[in-house]
């Protein structure tokens, strides 16, 4: 049997029964359990609860699957409670929760319309945190809810592998796009296309499995080539959903810190660590022969002779006018492009176009072409789909899969057409290329086509700095500038916003806990409660950036962890109140 590091071990000695909550009745405990799996589940298959099957209004009130497993499990719970004639036992903890609950209900007090909304956030947060701590009874409980967690965000990485293999999520058909945000400039083309699982947005499903990973290596420490499996998943999935937040918090936090707990492993295994960076510079070296022998014609339409293969033309209404130094404005909505003939004529298979343009107007760009087989609705002309402008007013790339094009100067003796509806964009260069784009390829045209957005949230730092200077006591509850309800990419930005120093000074109190507990927890680095912690971290650092916590399934996640956390931590007063060792939830 593989053996676990001696730090893994924490709590009670082995044959020591473990801490227990009080009295339970087994048959309504047992129901408890089930509701919470199902609560759990229900709560990080996000899309579950937006497709029309899984919405029924019963009057004023809307039925999901997880409102509904939620509410059973609070009445399970209260019926467990009430048969044994006890109250449940408040720490530290619960009063730290209930006080955050209630300053969010005081952020939405005082605006009418957002006050349901942060009743609805606060009774899923604080709901959930309260569901588990207090229902939890002994080491099988905390290790059920773990056990879950780990089973759904697989079951997340598996469907969202399936789904990005189809370029198409089916959930999408029937779901309220708007309540989880179009990622409209990303899934122009399947070449971009972003793993949204059962989640909804591709930045929440990429932060859940990256803070599961240090529960998988725990749950399956035992089981070494089903934990490298499922590892491997989560991986891939966090690779595929193209979140820049969850690489360079991978990069940054949980690989340098996995290298080092795991350094004795490593050292021991040198071999295998070899073999695996000679295979992936193999894998590097075909990508590179395969960028170098690219079938592809451009024009840098911000140079005078970067015409290669690729070159605007002047037709009726289709003109533009040069922009010293940056590229072209059509002087209407459409740009028009002639291809070398030598290189593509009529029909000879799928080709992807890349743009590159200064982001600026708020309307959409997309391609016409004639396709190949002619249009359905007897239009000359196919539209691909489009791109919304954000007006950022910085430079950014989209491409687009065109598979039935025939280019053979059908548009105004064009070949196709780039259509800006406001005319404000600047194009610099156009790519257009045999095939689809190779795998390096499309990571760098997903970073480049969001840096963007990148630089909007990296100046809201300087933002809030300058705002809390003008108003210490903030901008109002839900007043922050510029923004709806889900104010700005950073939940702590938006407390400095709204509060000022006092949010400031909340904010600080609050990552001074962190660091408390991140001290404390580092003494035992593979117990139990380390681990819990660890994955609880990486949902709040990612929170610190991304607004994850404004998303139903992390803020799930997020509640479920605490619980757990709070109730095994060994270093609180008296000890933990449900003490785990450190094989007790290893599968």
């Amino acid at each position: 049997m593989s053996e676990m590091p001696a730090a893994f071990s924490s709590g009670s000695e082995a044959g020591v029964a473990p801490g227990e909550r009080g009295r339970s009745h087994p048959g309504i405990h047992w129901a408890w359990r089930v509701a919470v799996i199902i609560t759990i589940c229900t709560g990080l298959f996000h899309l579950i609860n937006l497709v029309d099957a899984g919405r029924v209004e019963l009057g004023p009130v809307l039925v999901t699957p997880f409102r509904l497993a939620f509410m059973l499990s609070w009445l399970l719970l209260m019926a467990d409670y009430g048969v044994n004639h006890r109250l449940p036992h408040v720490d530290y903890a619960d009063v730290l929760v209930a006080s955050l609950a209630a300053l969010f209900l005081m952020r939405g007090i005082f605006v009418a319309e957002t006050f349901g909304i942060a009743v609805n956030w606060v009774l899923t947060g604080a709901g959930v945190f309260f569901l588990i701590k207090h229902g939890m009874r002994d080491r099988f409980d905390a290790c059920l809810v773990l056990w879950t967690i780990v089973a759904a965000v697989l079951v997340i990485c598996l469907f969202g592998l399936l789904e990005y293999m189809a370029k198409s999520n089916p959930l999408f058909a029937s779901i309220q796009v708007q309540a989880i945000g179009a990622d409209i400039r990303i899934g122009a083309s399947d070449q971009f296309y972003r793993i949204r699982s059962l989640v909804g947005h591709p930045g929440f499903a990429a932060a859940i499995p990256l803070a599961c990973i240090p529960l998988i290596a725990m749950v399956l420490w035992r089981r070494r080539l089903l934990m490298t499996a499922a590892l491997l998943l989560a991986a891939a999935t966090i690779f595929l959903t193209f979140s820049r937040g969850s690489w360079l918090l991978a990069a940054l936090v949980l690989l340098p810190l996995g290298a080092y707990l795991g350094r004795f492993w490593l050292r021991n295994n040198l071999k295998w660590l070899a073999l695996a960076a000679l295979l992936l510079a193999m894998l590097a070296a075909v990508s590179a022969v395969g960028y170098w022998q690219r079938q592809e014609v451009s024009d840098r339409l911000s140079e005078a002779n970067g015409e290669a293969g690729l070159r605007p033309v002047q037709v009726r209404d289709g003109g533009y006018s040069a922009v010293e130094g940056e590229g072209v404005r059509p002087e209407g909505s459409y740009l028009y492009f002639d291809i070398d003939d030598g290189f593509y004529h009529g029909g000879d298979g799928a080709v992807t176009l890349v743009l590159y343009y200064l982001d600026d107007g708020y309307g959409r760009v997309r391609i016409e072409y004639v396709p190949a087989e002619g249009t359905d609705n007897g239009e000359m002309y196919r539209s691909s789909a489009a791109v919304d402008k954000t007006g950022t007013g910085r430079w950014t790339t989209a491409a687009f899969y065109l598979e039935d094009a025939r280019f053979q100067g059908g548009l105004n003796g064009a070949d196709f057409r780039v259509v800006d509806e406001d005319g404000q964009a600047v194009f610099s260069k156009v790519t257009l290329r045999k095939g689809r784009l190779s795998l390096p390829e499309v990571v760098a045209q997903q970073w480049l086509s969001r840096r963007g957005s990148l630089a909007t949230r990296l100046e809201f730092f300087s933002f809030t700095w300058n705002l809390v200077r003008e108003h210490p006591l903030g901008v109002g509850l839900f007043n922050t500038p510029g923004t709806g309800h889900h104010a700005i990419d950073s939940l702590p930005l938006t407390w400095v916003i709204e509060f000022g120093w006092p949010g400031l000074l909340l904010l600080a109190a609050l990552a001074a806990l962190v660091l408390r507990e991140g001290v404390l927890a580092g003494r035992n680095p593979w117990g139990p409660p380390a681990v819990v912690f660890l994955s609880l971290l990486i949902l709040l650092l990612h929170g610190a950036f991304l607004m994850i916590l404004y998303d139903k399934p992390s803020l799930i996640m997020a509640a479920s962890l605490g619980a757990v956390y709070a109730s095994v931590r060994p270093w609180g007063k008296g000890g933990a109140a449900i003490e785990l060792d450190g094989w007790d939830c290893v599968a």
